[in-house]
C-alpha cells in the first residue's frame, strides 16, 4: 500500500468518525426534544382530564388510573425508554395521544353496572377505590409476577352482573415507537400489531383490527386475550378455574375497538356474584418469560415462516447470552455455531464449486469453440460435467441451506426487546441499522471477494453477468435499513463462508 492509499484510507475513516459524532449529537438532540415534548403531552392531557387520577408504580411500571372508573389510562415501562438519553420517560403501552386522538386502556367491573369510584387509599403495592354508594370496591394492586396487576372488583351484597375486563384501542400504530430511519423505521413499520387470542378451541388467533368484520366470540376454559404490537403486550390472562366468554369486537363508539371476556358463573343456579380478580400483563415481550406464564402466549412474538427454526435461535441466543453477558458476541458466537452445524452441507456444495473451478480451462475452450452454437454448447458442457463428475447446481446448496436460517434469524431479531437499546462496539442500538454503514460494506466487500472466487457460467447473458457482479451493492443495501445485529451475523456468516470455500478450493484443486 502506497502513501496515497493510506492517506486516502485516513480521510475516510476520519470522516466516518466525524459523521458517527455528528449523528450521535443528531440523535441525542432530538432524543431530548422527544423527551421534552412528551412530558408537555402528558402534562396537558392529565388537565384536560380534570386531575381525576392517581399514579401507581413499582420498579417496572408506572401507571396511571383514572379513579372515577377505575381504569388503567396509562402504563409506562420504566425498563425500556422512549430514548436512550438522561430524563426519558418509560415507552408507553397503554396511552393516549390528543394529537390523533389515539386511545388505549383497560377497564373491569361487572356487567349491566357502570359504578363511579372515588380514592380511598393507597395500601400494600396497590390502591383502593370505593363506589359513590360504598357498595363496591376496587383494587388494583401489582402481582409478584414482573410485569403482571391484579384487579379484584368486589360486591359485598353481591350483584346480577357477571365480571368482565377489556381493553380498549384505537386501531393506529403504537405509541412512542421510532419510525424514522436511524431508529429502524422501515422495519418498525412492518412489525405485526394485532388482537390475539388463545382458548381451548384455537391455541393461537392473531389478526389486525381492522380485519374484525363480525364480532368474535369464544367460549373456553382457561386461555387469554390481547393486544400485541412491536416489543410490547397487553393481555388478560384467564384461568383453569373459571370458564370465560372471549371477545373481540369491532370499531365501537368513538372509534375504538374492544377484546376482553365475561366470566361465566360456576354455578347458574346463582345469579348473585360478589367478586373477581382478573391478571392484567403489559410489558415486553421477552420469550424465555412468556413461556412460563401463560401456555402459546409465546406466540405473539411474531416469528414469520420458519417460527419452528426462529423459537429454538432465540432460547439458544438467550443461553448464550447469559453466559457471555453480551447480545453483540452472543450473536457472533451463535452464527458460529450454526456454522460449524451446518459446516458439512456447505461444504458439500463449495467441493462441487471447487470442481467448477478445476475444469474452467475446458469450460472456457469449449465456450470460445461454440460462441455461435448455444445448443452444441450446452451439450458439450453437460459432456463435461458428466465427464468430471461435476455438478454445476451444487454451488446453490450452501445457500439453499443457509437462507431459512437467515430469514428465521430475521424475524427473531426484529422482535426481540432485549436488543433494543443495547450497544456492542461502535453500534449504539443493535435492533437499529448500523449508523456508520461499517456492516453493510464489509458484508458487500465479502460478497465481492466470494464472487471472484467463483466461475462464471460460460453460457451465462452478458446482461445477467453485469447484474450477477451488481449484486453485492444491491444486497448491502438492505442491510442498510435492516436491524445492526443481524446485519452483524450476516458479516460473521458470510466471512466464514469465505474461509471455508478458500479453504476447499484449496484442498480439491479448485485454485488456479
Amino acid at each position: 500500500m502506497n502513501i496515497r492509499q493510506l492517506y486516502i484510507a485516513f480521510i475516510f475513516v476520519f470522516a466516518l468518525g466525524l459523521f458517527y459524532q455528528y449523528s450521535s449529537e443528531q440523535r441525542s438532540v432530538s432524543g431530548e426534544r422527544a423527551v421534552e415534548l412528551m412530558k408537555a403531552e402528558t402534562k396537558k392531557q392529565l388537565e384536560d382530564n380534570g386531575g381525576d387520577f392517581v399514579y401507581l408504580e413499582n420498579d417496572l411500571l408506572r401507571l396511571v388510573i383514572k379513579t372515577s372508573d377505575g381504569s388503567i389510562v396509562e402504563a409506562r415501562s420504566k425498563e425500556h425508554l422512549v430514548e436512550r438519553v438522561e430524563g426519558s420517560l418509560g415507552v408507553r403501552i397503554f396511552g393516549s395521544d390528543i394529537v390523533s386522538g389515539f386511545k388505549y386502556y383497560f377497564r373491569s367491573g361487572f356487567t349491566g353496572s357502570q359504578k363511579n369510584y372515588l380514592f380511598k387509599r393507597y395500601i400494600n403495592n396497590g390502591v383502593l377505590l370505593v363506589s359513590e354508594d360504598g357498595l363496591a370496591t376496587k383494587e388494583i394492586v401489582f402481582s409478584d409476577l414482573p410485569y403482571e396487576v391484579l384487579i379484584t372488583d368486589s360486591s359485598p351484597d353481591g350483584v346480577s352482573g357477571k365480571p368482565y375486563a377489556s381493553l380498549y384501542r384505537s386501531d393506529s400504530r403504537s405509541l412512542d415507537m421510532n419510525f424514522d430511519f436511524a431508529s429502524g423505521g422501515m422495519i418498525n413499520r412492518s412489525s405485526y400489531e394485532a388482537y390475539v387470542i388463545s382458548t381451548s378451541q384455537d391455541p393461537y388467533e392473531a389478526d389486525r383490527l381492522r380485519g374484525v368484520d363480525s364480532p368474535l366470540s369464544v367460549t373456553s376454559g382457561g386461555g387469554w386475550v390481547g393486544f400485541t404490537q412491536k416489543y410490547f403486550l397487553a393481555a388478560l390472562l384467564g384461568s383453569s378455574d373459571y370458564i370465560y366468554n372471549y371477545h373481540v369486537d369491532g370499531n365501537n363508539k368513538g372509534g375504538l375497538y374492544k377484546m376482553g371476556y365475561v366470566v361465566q358463573p360456576d354455578d347458574f343456579s346463582s345469579a348473585v356474584v360478589t367478586g373477581h380478580t382478573h391478571r392484567l400483563f403489559v410489558g415486553p415481550k421477552i420469550r424465555k418469560d412468556l413461556v412460563t406464564r401463560a401456555n402459546n402466549l409465546e406466540q405473539t412474538i411474531e416469528m414469520g415462516w420458519f417460527w419452528f427454526i426462529s423459537q429454538p435461535m432465540i432460547w439458544l441466543l438467550d443461553k448464550i447470552y447469559s453466559v457471555v453477558g453480551s447480545w453483540g458476541w452472543s450473536v457472533v458466537v451463535i452464527t458460529l455455531l450454526l456454522k460449524l452445524v451446518l459446516w458439512p452441507v456447505t461444504g458439500a456444495g463449495f467441493k462441487s464449486m471447487a470442481g467448477l473451478r478445476r475444469v474452467a480451462p475446458e469450460m472456457k475452450e469449449i465456450q470460445d469453440r461454440y460462441a455461435n452454437d448455444r445448443q452444441k454448447l450446452g451439450v458439450e458442457m453437460m459432456s463435461l460435467y458428466k465427464k468430471h463428475g461435476v455438478n454445476p447446481m451444487g454451488g446453490c446448496l450452501p445457500i439453499f441451506a443457509q437462507m431459512p436460517f437467515f430469514i428465521a434469524f430475521f424475524f427473531g431479531l426484529r422482535e426481540m426487546v432485549e436488543l433494543r437499546h443495547a450497544s456492542f462496539f461502535w453500534l449504539s442500538d443493535l435492533s437499529a441499522p448500523d449508523p456508520l454503514f461499517i456492516l453493510p460494506v464489509m458484508f458487500g466487500l465479502i460478497m465481492v471477494l466470494t464472487q471472484k472466487l467463483n466461475p462464471q457460467p460460460p453460457n451465462m447473458d452478458p446482461t445477467q453477468a453485469q447484474v450477477m457482479k451488481a449484486m453485492p451493492v444491491m444486497i448491502s443495501v438492505f442491510f442498510v435499513i435492516f436491524p445492526s445485529s443481524l446485519a452483524l451475523y450476516s458479516v460473521v456468516n458470510s466471512g466464514m463462508s469465505l474461509a471455508q470455500q478458500k479453504y476447499l478450493y484449496a484442498k480439491y484443486g479448485g485454485n488456479n
